[in-house]
């Protein structure tokens, strides 16, 4: 069990089966498509399924510590299926592993995780690839990101994250996926549009508010 723990991360490979006795666990950032599968599978162990936030980028052993989930919020998604001493069993785990562990429905963790998870890996990947493309048309030769601060390494610090595994989260999520960057495409083209109006308060009304929400997040961390 010590040496499967230091193998995960926030995203390991979607499906990972960790063997306790006779539970078998899965760690996925999209937990519903496992419960669907567990639940159509006549199954000869217990199966829990969980989601870990522990917020790493390399990926797999490489990134794997002591201390990986020391704090780190795991959510576990029982459905009406779920053996319920498997999941007191696998609750046990995750806080041996010093996790604070929470409940949620498969579906609805996948919404969640799809806004506050996902949808940040999205806008991270593809502003990096806007970066490149900017770089090509406008200052070919130019190392750009030589001229970046810390606010570009804040903002992209999770483009760094494994492409593999994020294609398989993205896919399996993709309905919830493609509602989230559809508002999120609209609110890129509300500030593009007062940007281009000169409309300086509205975009500072637009800035507000999201600063405000920013700031509320902070004083909860």
């Amino acid at each position: 069990i010590g040496s499967a723990m230091l193998a995960l991360n926030e995203s390991p490979a979607l499906l990972l089966p960790v063997l306790i006795g006779s539970i078998s666990r899965t760690v996925s950032s999209v937990p519903s498509g496992i419960s669907n599968v567990f639940d159509g599978m006549t199954l000869g162990a217990d199966a829990a399924g969980a989601g870990a936030s522990a917020f790493l980028v390399i990926g797999f052993v490489a990134a794997g510590s002591a201390a990986l989930f020391h704090g780190a919020r795991c959510i576990l998604t029982p459905t009406q299926k779920t053996n319920r001493q498997a999941l007191q069993t696998i609750r046990e785990l995750w806080e041996a592993a010093g996790s604070t562990v929470l409940s949620m429905d498969p579906f609805l963790h996948d919404q969640v995780l799809g806004a506050v998870s996902h949808l940040p890996h999205v806008a991270a990947f593809s502003l990096m690839n806007a970066l490149i493309e900017i770089r090509e048309r406008k200052v070919p030769g130019l190392d750009l990101l030589a001229y970046a601060g810390g606010g570009l390494r804040d903002t992209t610090r999770i483009a760094a994250s494994s492409p593999e595994v994020w294609r398989d989260i993205f896919l399996w999520n993709r309905e919830n996926l493609i509602t989230m960057i559809t508002v999120y495409e609209g609110h890129l083209a509300t500030l593009k549009q007062l940007i281009q109006a000169g409309d300086g308060p509205g975009i500072e009304r637009e800035l507000e508010r999201a600063k405000q929400v920013r700031e509320q997040f902070n004083n909860q961390s």
